[in-house]
């Protein structure tokens, strides 16, 4: 999948400069659009919370960098993820240097309220967790004040940000994640028989809300569905511990997860817990897969519930039900992962001369 930084850098980088402030981990596209500059800063990590970005203020080095580039360059735009460092960065670009450049906060998700998953994370310190409640609130109002434009993931959040801090909606522009929906080339299954139904999840295992997921799927789901021999679940992700219970399978980190995508039947998305647009739904629509989610795996995206996807309100007999629908029925099953790769098209699709 296209990277949203390939697309916003797209957008913004036409006939303008442009200066990208990214965690070093973000640095996945490639830097074929003129005068472009990435500034990539590396993480401070205690235990499972990265904090180079949440105390990007703080870093000597991106000062040092950020004074080094706007001595040779005068971006037109300072494209900065998230609300760290969007404050001091305002005093730099355009109290010292005097600069008119527009600073842009990339907001991914309403970071106050992520906050919310993150305290149920206990491999988290509990002062580090207390801090970055006490500070997030404050930091985030901070950033909608000083940055001339926010880019909200969805609408969801736009309204968030106003109700919630009162920032001014002229300011803030929605622009939804997207996904590459281009045609792919088939592959050799690898499947046993043709019989045989894979139900797939993917997410980063450092996340609670993933964390979450799989537990219900490893915990629950496997022991509702050992009745159907020719049924697994399929799992994979950076940091996802390898297993393999028969009902249940591990294939810890994928490089190319649409060759696992491609191979598998539904899309299972029990997530309980998140923030902002799951970009994992994103991805099982773009290969048309069938996919049964909550309303919280579904937020920010527009999706009817029974024509794009299989929505319930929470892993409950409900959604198990669901589940069972789409493995007996696979003519439903083509039918909903069509719908969803449609509306994937329509709204979502990542093209290289969308504006």
């Amino acid at each position: 999948m296209e990277s949203r930084i390939s697309y916003l850098a797209q957008i913004f980088a036409k006939n303008k400069e442009i200066l990208i402030i990214e965690p070093s981990d973000l640095k996945d596209y490639e830097e074929s659009y003129n005068r472009v500059y990435f500034y990539a800063f590396d993480f401070i990590k205690i235990k499972n919370m990265r904090l180079g970005s949440y105390f990007l203020s703080l870093n000597p080095f991106y000062y040092y960098a950020l004074f080094r580039y706007l001595k040779k360059h005068h971006p037109s735009i300072i494209l900065i993820s998230q609300p760290w460092g969007i404050f001091s960065t305002y005093l730099v670009v355009k109290k010292i240097f005097g600069l008119n450049s527009s600073i842009i906060q990339d907001s991914h998700n309403v970071e106050s309220e992520y906050a919310k998953i993150i305290i149920k994370d206990n491999n988290i310190p509990k002062v580090i967790k207390l801090f970055y409640l006490i500070t997030i609130g404050f930091i985030e109002k901070l950033s909608l004040n000083y940055a001339d434009y926010i880019l909200a993931i969805s609408h969801k959040n736009k309204k968030t940000f106003i109700e919630k801090y009162r920032a001014i909606p002229e300011k803030i522009v929605v622009i939804p994640p997207l996904v590459n929906v281009e045609k792919r080339p088939k592959v050799k299954k690898s499947k046993e028989n043709k019989h045989q139904v894979w139900a797939v999840f993917h997410g980063i295992y450092r996340t609670v809300q993933n964390r979450e997921a799989i537990d219900i799927i490893k915990n629950r789901l496997t022991r509702e569905f050992r009745k159907y021999k020719n049924f697994q679940f399929i799992i994979f992700g950076k940091g996802v511990p390898k297993m393999n219970n028969g009902t249940l399978i591990s294939l810890g980190f994928i490089e190319d997860i649409y060759s696992v995508l491609r191979e598998c039947d539904i899309a299972v998305v029990p997530l309980v817990s998140g923030e902002g647009v799951k970009l994992k739904v994103l991805d099982y629509m773009a290969v048309g897969l069938p996919i049964v989610t909550t309303k919280k795996g579904a937020e920010g995206l527009e999706l009817v519930s029974g024509k794009h996807a299989i929505i319930v309100d929470d892993v409950n007999e409900e959604f198990i039900k669901a589940i069972e629908y789409l493995i007996e029925n696979p003519k439903i099953r083509r039918k909903l992962g069509y719908n969803a790769r449609k509306i994937a098209e329509k709204k979502y699709e990542w093209k290289k001369d969308r504006r």
